[in-house]
């Protein structure tokens, strides 16, 4: 072999891998690293009642009492997250029932059809069981009539009302687990909405004041062992209200006379007190 041909051609080659690696080098350098693509905002699906659609913050937008100073309009506002149906309604209940609100079963049917619950959806909220327990018949109740008898009320609805709601929650949640199950479903419970230690009589007699807070806490429980049994995450939304109850300095919850939207939160209710309660249990910013 002719070792003059050999170097050659080996001085070529070595030239043309140093002038690839000077090339990718240059390009590289002038391209610089490929930045990673921000993750994807989670699709969230927000179904429940009127504690769930923002009533009491006022700017509805529907009949259904949505407002976007609730929490699923609290949420939509962050970058992680995209709302992708908001099926909530004032007046829903955990049971289906004729002639009634868009109660949580056609809610979560109709999210279901459009595609927005599926296995793709990464958060869902749900708010729901005050209605079936009769919140509102138990406030009246307990305005008008002697503590005692606000009392008796509450022990006669919670009898019949809550085994029924378990037995509703455990249907609706299943089904909810079943269109959506890679989602993070967080329930939220229902807050005080009274402040009797602070001894004022708004409303309601500071006794039934406390008596309507412990039928919330009965409701809470139910919802609590139910939404845990389905491995969905429970929010107490108790303590976050803690001293922000009727008849405190500073309430959180909706009164005035004539009003459509008492007893429920109030737009500061909704950003101080259920997206902080939401946001820790989802990992949010």
């Amino acid at each position: 072999m002719n070792l003059t041909k050999r170097t050659t051609r080996t001085r070529t080659t070595r030239l043309a891998a140093l002038a690839a690696a000077a090339t990718a080098a240059l390009i590289g350098g002038a391209a610089g690293p490929v930045a990673a693509a921000p993750p994807a905002p989670l699709a969230y699906v927000s179904l429940g009642d009127s504690y769930a659609s923002g009533f009491g913050a006022g700017s509805y937008v529907n009949a259904c009492g949505q407002s976007p100073l609730g929490l699923p309009g609290i949420l939509d506002s962050k970058k992680q997250v995209e709302l992708v149906a908001d099926a909530t309604c004032a007046g829903a209940k955990a049971a289906s029932e004729a002639g009634g609100a868009l109660d949580l079963p056609e809610q979560v049917a109709r999210v279901t059809a459009t595609g927005a619950l599926s296995p793709s959806t990464d958060l869902v909220t749900i708010s729901a069981g005050g209605n079936d327990a009769g919140f509102g018949q138990v406030a009246g109740v307990c305005a008008t009539r002697p503590t005692a008898e606000c009392e008796q009320f509450i022990v006669a609805q919670n009898a019949t009302a809550l085994p029924a709601l378990e037995r509703t929650l455990d249907t609706v949640y299943s089904t909810v687990g079943s269109a959506a199950p890679g989602a993070t479903v967080v329930v939220t419970g229902y807050p005080h909405l009274f402040s009797p230690e602070a001894g004022t009589p708004v409303l309601l007699p500071v006794a039934s004041q406390i008596a309507f807070n412990d039928a919330t806490d009965a409701v809470n429980a139910v919802i609590r062992v139910r939404a845990e049994a389905h491995g969905f995450t429970f929010v107490d939304l108790v303590q976050k209200f803690e001293g922000h109850g009727l008849g405190s300095t500073d309430p959180w919850i909706t009164f005035q006379p004539g009003a459509i939207d008492n007893l429920h939160p109030t737009a500061e209710g909704y950003r101080s007190g259920y997206f902080p309660a939401v946001r820790s249990s989802v990992n949010l910013a």
